[in-house]
């Protein structure tokens, strides 16, 4: 799963594929980090080209409660979504890339 939204990063150049590649949940502080790879298409992400830019997004902690016994991922796009300015009206993309990435490979060794 992925967001895609164009976007400016924090040296000027658009982006516009992000991807949640870590969450780090501690239970015991009730502290939620999501990090945030960004690239500057799903092309160059099929393609495996590194992200342009990964940022560590802290969730106040009066939201961590709604990672608690859920799918943490999920919950994660979404609070991106309707919590971090930016990621509001952006278009979810389910395809899994890794798969696309590893047919087209199939492919062209055949």
């Amino acid at each position: 799963m992925a967001i895609i939204k164009t976007l400016d990063s924090r040296v000027g150049i658009e982006v516009s594929y992000h991807r949640i590649i870590g969450i780090n949940l501690n239970y015991r502080d009730k502290k939620a980090v999501l990090c945030v790879a960004s690239y500057i298409s799903k092309e160059k992400r099929i393609n495996n080209f590194e992200a342009l830019e990964v940022v560590d997004i802290e969730v106040p902690d009066t939201d961590f409660e709604l990672f608690v016994g859920e799918d943490p991922r999920g919950i994660a796009y979404l609070w991106l979504k309707e919590n971090v300015e930016g990621f509001d009206e952006s278009i979810d993309d389910l395809e899994k890339v890794e798969e696309v990435w590893w047919l087209e490979n199939l492919i062209k060794q055949n």
